[in-house]
């Protein structure tokens, strides 16, 4: 029952609107809950472990893995993001093909946005004013998501 809860919730947080929206879903190899904590920090948001995968009887899952999160969300401004550790027997691995894109006018945010992904990460590009006049910077932060941050 307590999975059905789960997929009911994420349902309700995902369909509040009629506008359709792109919800970003990250995997991560066992450190979810890690993120998840650093990024309700780094993006004054909430969020929450919706499941974990021992809640599912039906799939049943080695005892290392049980404790694991099997769907979380994470809520900031209007923004949804949802995470997941990975699945048993896969890796993740992630890539230079995707970055998340965070854009605000608050400049005071944006910098400190910034510089908590920045913290334990590596900064790709320095946020700085650019030539467009946006103060845009670029980092890989330390659980291997890339993100671009501007401010118009």
């Amino acid at each position: 029952m307590k999975l059905a809860n789960a997929i009911n919730y994420l349902h309700r947080l995902v369909s509040k609107s009629t506008i359709m929206k792109l919800i970003p879903y990250l995997h991560f190899n066992g450190n979810c809950e890690e993120v998840l904590n650093a990024y309700i920090n780094i993006l004054d948001g909430s969020g929450q472990v919706v499941a974990r995968f021992g809640d599912n009887p039906a799939y049943p899952v080695p005892e290392e893995h049980k404790n694991r999160v099997m769907h979380a969300s994470l809520q900031f401004d209007d923004n949804v993001i949802m995470l997941s550790d990975s699945m048993p027997g896969h890796q993740v691995i992630h890539g230079n093909g995707v970055n998340l894109s965070i854009n605000h006018s608050d400049e005071e945010r944006i910098r400190r946005i910034f510089a908590k992904l920045a913290d334990g990460g590596q900064i790709t590009m320095p946020l700085e004013k650019q030539f467009w006049g946006a103060l845009f910077g670029q980092v890989i932060d330390k659980f291997d998501i890339r993100w671009m941050i501007s401010c118009p």
